[in-house]
């Protein structure tokens, strides 16, 4: 499960270009930080067609092309990685309509009790983090979405949750944006990494709130 996410003033255009091998001119206004991203927010992702790789603002949650109401988008904001090719929303996606959802790092909450707790996870070593995607354009809702594509959890991660986003490293971005499906399913594994996972507060529970504060630790 992945349902919010986070984009610091650390992620800048000069960031995005250099990770993604992106060519295309910077944008006429800078990239605004977000630092609770959910659903139906628009954000930076990387797509490829023609050979030829660029940065979009793609709306968070699938929104397939019979959708005829926006609030089919609630229901994939995640998709299973396990069940991709039995999708009648994500198989017809799966040769050419991959994408790759740059950010600082997401959120996720523990069951403490009757209650939870938020947590952020992002790399160990603070680089930017790289998810794995799907995106499609629904032509009558005039809009491009963007569905998160998830595995389930390393024995690590398994304490806070029993899925996490699939996870990418530099030198698989060309496989999974252009690959051959077969190769690029194959990177759909639990991540494998070092993570950096602490408490933050719960007040990334309500979206109205998107402020830095959101970051700090509770420890």
């Amino acid at each position: 499960m992945c349902g919010r996410k986070y984009a610091s003033e650390e992620l800048t255009w000069a960031e995005y270009r250099e990770i993604l091998d992106i060519t295309q001119a910077p944008p006429d206004t800078n990239l605004q930080p977000n630092y609770n991203i959910a659903p139906t927010h628009k954000v930076p992702v990387c797509i490829e067609q023609d050979g030829e790789r660029s940065l979009e603002l793609l709306q968070w949650g699938l929104l397939p092309h019979w959708a005829k109401d926006k609030k089919v988008g609630y229901k994939m904001i995640n998709a299973r990685s396990e069940t991709l090719e039995e999708k009648a929303s994500f198989k017809p996606l799966l040769e050419s309509h991959r994408c790759i959802v740059p950010v600082s790092g997401f959120y996720e909450w523990k069951r403490d009790g009757k209650g939870k707790q938020a947590h952020k996870i992002e790399h160990a070593d603070g680089r930017p983090m790289l998810l794995a995607g799907l995106w499609t354009e629904n032509s009558s809702l005039g809009v491009k979405t963007y569905t998160v594509v998830t595995t389930g959890a390393t024995a690590t991660f398994e304490a806070i949750h029993n899925r996490m986003p699939a996870i990418l490293v530099k030198d698989q971005i060309g496989n999974w944006l252009a690959g051959e499906w077969k190769q690029a399913a194959e990177l759909l594994s639990p991540f494998g990494g070092s993570l950096s996972i602490v408490p933050v507060s719960n007040d990334v529970g309500n979206v109205k709130n998107n402020y830095p504060e959101l970051l700090q630790s509770l420890n």
